[in-house]
């Protein structure tokens, strides 16, 4: 018996119970494309962070007040006000950060801001001229925070893209005066929009020396102004690690940190963040992955169960052709065809199912302020394939050896 007409006896069998067969491979139908579905859900988001991430510059680093994270939680609480301004100003201004292009020193606090009867609660960040360099970001209207605005402590600010709308709607906030918790400030420009997980277009900028001496005032232990975040651009990728290096030796000699005490700071760079958030995403990647496959388990056991129903029911009619010569394997090969060629028609319907779904949901799901656009690697489908027909196989396997195995004298003699 040749293999062509065991697949036609195969597909005979099949076809016989069109329903029982239809809702079969209905089970596989969902389980594929709810793999495809969710993974690509979640190597969008994947994505998006990157995206995101990168934009700011693989060669950002971030000096952050109190000492290296444990899991989620920092140092003790008096460390939190180590960083001081004067500790930018010395980065600055030192001749042996050879591996620092740009220094941005950062001080925020939360402030009611209003304007023209509107009023809006907003995050206000203290910064130099740098900032836009440092974090690659972009005014869209009117000018940034200057240095003479520094130097002067100036009551200038810059609105983030929503604020401004809030405040002003469709008007132009620039020349206007907002109060920020009591201070008249004038607008000198609006930030870029973003639209993004790192979004910042619900902030207002103004110089830090606004904030340090007049909105929200804080000292350290050694009386320098304390600051939220010191901003360091490296003079390139490569040269992150001895900027981090630099930056240390410098910070331990100004906090006067002994050899071998603990630093009350940390620094981190922006590989380290993506490398983070990646692997976090890849593992969010990986439940989603999973959650779908256990409707693939659902279906494999459909797919055993149809097949010892197929067995059982057709007892008689595998006695009969292992009577006129059906061997074993012929069998056994029939049995196996029948399942793969179930899990497989269901297999390729489901990957159409689910790359459609896929586009269905890309930018209909939220991250924060973001939509995520869902992405579909050749892999994901590759793999989605092979898995239905090893589905259709493992299911396959033991209605088929048990078929096999019938004695022929006994299979005649079933009723």
């Amino acid at each position: 018996m040749t293999q062509l007409s065991t697949l036609v006896i195969a597909l005979r069998g099949i076809f016989a119970n069109k329903l029982r067969s239809f809702l079969t491979v209905l089970g596989v139908i969902i389980g594929i494309a709810s793999v495809i579905a969710l993974s690509s859900v979640g190597q969008g988001s994947s994505q998006m962070i990157k995206d995101q991430i990168g934009s700011l510059g693989s060669n950002l680093l971030a000096v952050q007040p109190g000492a290296a994270s444990s899991g989620f939680v920092r140092g003790a609480e008096g460390s939190r006000l180590s960083l001081t301004y004067e500790d930018a100003q010395a980065l600055t201004s030192s001749p042996s950060m050879t591996a620092i292009k740009a220094v941005a020193p950062e001080a925020s606090t939360r402030g009611q801001v209003v304007a023209a009867g509107a009023n809006v609660n907003a995050r206000v960040y203290g910064e130099t001229p740098q900032f836009l360099e440092v974090r690659n970001k972009t005014v869209a209207k009117g000018q940034f925070i200057t240095q003479p605005d520094v130097d002067s402590k100036a009551l200038v600010c810059v609105l983030g893209s929503n604020v401004a709308e809030e405040l002003f709607g469709n008007g132009d906030p620039l020349g206007q005066t907002v109060k920020i918790n009591r201070l008249q400030f004038t607008v000198v420009g609006v930030m870029k929009s973003e639209q993004g997980i790192m979004s910042a277009d619900d902030s207002i900028y103004v110089p830090i020396t606004a904030v340090m001496y007049r909105l929200s005032p804080q000292h350290s232990s050694s009386g320098g102004h304390s600051v939220g975040s010191i901003y360091l651009e490296a003079v390139n990728t490569k040269q992150n690690d001895l900027a981090i290096a630099q930056v240390t030796g410098l910070l331990r000699e100004q906090h006067r940190i002994a050899l071998g005490d603990a630093d009350d700071f940390s620094i981190t760079s922006q590989k380290d963040l993506m490398n983070t958030l990646t692997e976090t995403s890849d593992t969010l990647t990986m439940l989603l992955t999973i959650i779908g496959a256990i409707s693939l388990l659902v279906a494999g056991i459909g797919i055993m169960n149809i097949m010892l129903v197929s067995v059982t029911e057709r007892t008689r009619e595998i006695g009969i052709r292992k009577a006129v010569g059906a061997k074993r394997r012929n069998i056994l090969m029939q049995f196996l065809l029948e399942a793969s060629a179930i899990s497989i028609i269901g297999g390729l319907i489901g990957i159409g199912v689910g790359i459609g779904t896929s586009k269905l949901l890309s930018g209909a799901i939220t991250l924060g302020a973001s939509t995520i656009e869902t992405v579909i690697t050749p892999n994901t489908i590759i793999l989605a394939f092979f898995v239905a027909l090893a589905v259709g196989i493992v299911s396959g396997i033991y209605p088929a050896m048990r078929a096999a195995r019938l004695n022929p004298i006994d299979a005649l003699r079933y009723e």
